[in-house]
C-alpha cells in the first residue's frame, strides 16, 4: 500500500524523532520495569524477613536462654515489629525477677526500635511500662517524663493514677490529689477504684 506524500512526511518525522529519543525512551523503559520489579522484589524481601522474624521470635520465647539473646536479637530484627516484642517480654521477666535496672534498659531499647517510633500504641504502651520501672527504681522524674511520651486518651487514667503515685512519693499530696480525681472522671472501673482508694488514704 503507497503512502500519500503527507502520511510519508509524518512517517519520517517519527523515525527522526525516534533515532533522536530512542536512547531516552530505553532509559525510561529500563527505569519504568526495573522500578515496578524493584518494588516487587522489595516487597517480596520484606515478607520473607517478617517470616524469618517470625521463625526466629518463637525461637527466643521458648529458649532456656533468651534472657542473654534479647538484645542480640532486638539488634538483628530492628523495626520488624518482633524486636519490640522481645524487649517487651525481656523487661517483663526482669520485673518478675525484681531486676528493674535491666528492665529499664530493655524498656529504653525498645522505645528506640523505628517500630515503636512510629506506632503510637507500642510507643505508649512501651513508655507505660518504662515510667512504672523507673517508679520501682525511685527514679522520679524520669518516670514522670516517661508518663509525657504516652500519647491518645486510651491510656490517660492509667498515665493518672502512675503520676499521682509519683507526685505522692515527690510529697505533692495536692497534686496526686488532682490527678486522682481526674481518673474518676474518665478511668475504668479498675482505675476508679484504685484512685479512690488513693484519694481516701491521703
Amino acid at each position: 500500500m503507497a503512502y500519500s506524500a503527507e502520511e510519508e512526511q509524518e512517517l519520517n518525522e517519527l523515525k527522526s524523532w525516534i533515532k533522536e529519543n530512542y536512547k531516552s525512551m530505553i532509559v525510561i523503559f529500563v527505569l519504568v520495569f526495573g522500578g515496578v520489579f524493584g518494588w516487587r522484589y522489595w516487597q517480596d524481601y520484606q515478607v520473607a524477613k517478617m517470616q524469618q522474624s517470625s521463625v526466629e521470635y518463637n525461637q527466643l520465647i521458648h529458649s532456656k536462654n533468651k534472657n542473654n539473646q534479647i538484645e542480640q536479637f532486638g539488634i538483628q530484627h530492628s523495626g520488624t515489629g518482633y524486636a519490640v516484642f522481645a524487649y517487651l517480654d525481656g523487661a517483663k521477666s526482669a520485673v518478675l525477677e525484681q531486676d528493674f535496672k535491666k528492665a529499664e534498659k530493655l524498656l529504653l531499647l525498645a522505645l528506640k526500635d523505628p517500630a515503636v517510633t512510629n506506632n503510637e500504641i507500642l510507643l505508649s504502651i512501651t513508655a507505660l511500662r518504662l515510667a512504672s520501672v523507673q517508679f520501682q527504681l525511685q527514679n522520679f522524674d524520669g518516670a514522670a517524663n516517661s508518663l509525657n511520651i504516652v500519647k491518645g486518651e486510651a491510656w490517660e487514667s492509667g498515665k493518672n493514677l502512675l503520676l499521682g503515685e509519683i507526685l505522692l512519693a515527690k510529697s505533692d499530696k495536692e497534686g496526686a490529689k488532682a490527678v486522682f480525681e481526674k481518673v474518676l472522671k474518665s478511668g475504668s472501673q479498675a482505675e476508679i477504684q484504685s484512685a479512690q482508694v488513693r484519694l481516701n488514704n491521703l
